[in-house]
């Protein structure tokens, strides 16, 4: 019987362990996936898995991919993600290339500096990026000089630490800082950015096309309603 007590109590342990414990997700697969192919490292190395680093069959077979080695704090250079993407980047195979490649992209997720609740932070704004990567579009309008462009975005969120300084700290991120991203990976793997392939297209010349029609219908208008009335 005590044999059974002590068998639930550790049984119950180790499920508290595990519904407690804090997963350390970077950047989605979809966005470890977009990052690499607008570095040109898909392009560059056909087959490669920049979303590996995540799996788990991937972090039993290398155990320097584990999630403890996805995190940079404070953005600082000699950081876990980073050192451990070095040593990857030595070993050149695409399953070494591809951890180290997702590696150097945690280093720049900015939930990925400071220690924050999964569900209340981290996930939500990861998740955010990537409904951005998605819904984003590839054009830019010009009229007079200003733009709209349907690729720019940004998102910016608060949240406060879990470590004993609680202290409250700003993420924030755009389509600007994620092609930052992906270039500094490409620096790290040796491939070549991809183009964004955001077309322009300037609607000035339109714009003086329909003013012009306007002002000739507009003559048309009055000149035939002009000779009618003369008429009767």
């Amino acid at each position: 019987m005590k044999i059974i007590l002590f068998l639930s109590l550790i049984i119950t342990i180790l499920v508290s362990v595990i519904m407690s414990a804090n997963p350390a997700f970077a950047w989605t697969s979809y966005t470890h996936k977009w990052i690499c192919e607008r570095a040109g490292i898909d392009a560059k190395y056909s087959g490669i898995d920049c979303a590996t680093a995540d799996y788990p069959s991937t972090q039993s077979k290398y155990h320097d991919a584990s999630f403890v080695n996805h995190h940079c704090s404070y953005n600082a250079t000699g950081c876990k993600a980073r050192l451990i993407a070095d040593k990857f980047l030595l070993n050149d195979t695409l399953d070494a290339l591809g951890i180290a490649a997702h590696l150097y992209a945690d280093s720049l997720v900015p939930v990925h500096w400071y220690s924050t609740d999964y569900d209340a932070c981290h996930k939500i704004f990861e998740d955010k990026v990537e409904k951005r990567l998605q819904n984003s579009g590839k054009e830019r309008y010009v009229l007079f000089g200003s733009s709209f462009d349907t690729s720019s975005w940004n998102i910016t969120m608060q949240c406060v630490t879990t470590d004993k300084t609680h202290q409250t700290i700003t993420l924030y991120a755009d389509n600007n800082y994620m092609d930052d991203v992906a270039r500094y990976v490409a620096g790290k793997i040796g491939s070549t950015p991809a183009e964004k392939g955001v077309k322009e297209y300037d609607l000035s010349p339109i714009f003086y096309f329909l003013v012009v029609f306007i002002i000739l219908v507009l003559i048309l208008f009055f000149y035939f309603g002009f000779k009618n009335k003369k008429r009767k």
